[in-house]
């Protein structure tokens, strides 16, 4: 064996080649003296030695042609390595630009998806700057404006028909902040700009049905029913607007008042105990700076006493 002077180690020839001329040799010798008895092992030896020689001499000349062929492979492998590393930024996004072209698009796609316009509209840009693609860009933009527009009217349309079901119930105060939070979400858009004029109207349409039924029921002497009315209404007049119905409220408390009165006493007179209490605790609770509350007061210990109910019961 030998050193290749780059360190390697590669097999020698000499030997081979001694191998080879000691088989002809011996080879020769046996042919020359046919007669003899070792004539014919040796000529045999020596034909079987001699191939077995030329084919160790063909593998060595094989590897000693092969490896410098390997050596020069695995150099260019590494040297593209090394080639690709020191590469710039800019070289390797201009080696991969479709690619990265591609992924923006996608993530475009995705963010109008999610309804994230202006993420999108930001990789837009950096589709028409970075990459030069100005007219995909402006295409993707009209796209963008376009779905923007869809999801404000459909939030639009989701806020004013909850709206619309508070006014029904008569939520005023729900239905005002659903419209405050279109207005901070949505304040260009111009179909919510009459929003506020529509609770003010159903409100102010509730509260004169509600004012009609009541007067009707103080009229015909259903006075329970106009004084629950009258605390229904007291919650849709805002303002000045309760002045509008003192002429009959006055007359309604006074005369629900009364009639709490009297069903006080008579529940006392008929000695029904539990029920005088749960009427006078009724009468102090609802007109509490009133003579009559203060004479309640003062009967409602003695009354609590005959019921058989807690003294300090409020």
């Amino acid at each position: 064996m030998k050193s290749s002077p780059d360190g390697t180690i590669r097999p020698g020839l000499p030997w081979f080649a001694a191998a080879v001329f000691l088989a002809a040799l011996l080879g020769t010798t046996a042919f020359l003296r046919p007669e003899a008895a070792w004539s014919a092992p040796m000529l045999a030896g020596s034909v079987a030695g001699g191939i077995v020689a030329l084919l160790a001499i063909g593998l060595a000349v094989l590897l000693g042609r092969r490896a410098p062929a390997t050596d020069e492979s695995t150099a260019a492998i590494l040297g593209r390595i090394e080639e690709h590393s020191m590469l710039s930024d800019q070289a390797k996004r201009l080696v991969y630009r479709d690619r990265e072209l591609e992924l923006l698009r996608m993530l475009v796609e995705q963010d109008i998806a999610s309804g994230d316009f202006d993420a999108a509209m930001r990789m837009v840009d950096e589709l028409g700057t970075q990459f030069g693609r100005r007219e995909e860009a402006e295409g993707l933009r009209t796209r963008i404006d376009a779905s923007r527009r869809e999801e404000v009217e459909r939030r639009i349309g989701d806020g004013t028909r909850h709206i619309a079901r508070l006014l029904a119930a008569g939520d005023w105060d729900a239905a005002a902040g659903v419209q405050h939070r279109l207005e901070r979400l949505f304040p260009d858009a111009p179909s919510i700009a009459s929003l506020p004029e529509q609770i003010l109207a159903a409100r102010l349409r509730h509260a004169a049905e509600v004012e009609t039924r009541m007067r009707e029921a103080h009229a015909t002497g259903r006075i329970d029913e106009a004084m629950t009315l009258l605390r229904d209404l007291d919650r849709h007049l805002v303002g000045r607007e309760s002045t509008r119905v003192l002429d009959v409220a006055q007359p309604i408390v006074a005369a629900h008042r009364e009639r709490c009165g009297v069903r006080f006493r008579d529940a006392i007179n008929a000695r029904e105990w539990k029920t005088a209490v749960e009427l006078g605790e009724r009468l102090v609770e609802e007109y509490p700076n009133t003579r009559m509350a203060e004479e309640a007061t003062g009967l409602l210990a003695g009354l609590r006493n005959r019921a058989g109910l807690a003294p300090d019961r409020a």
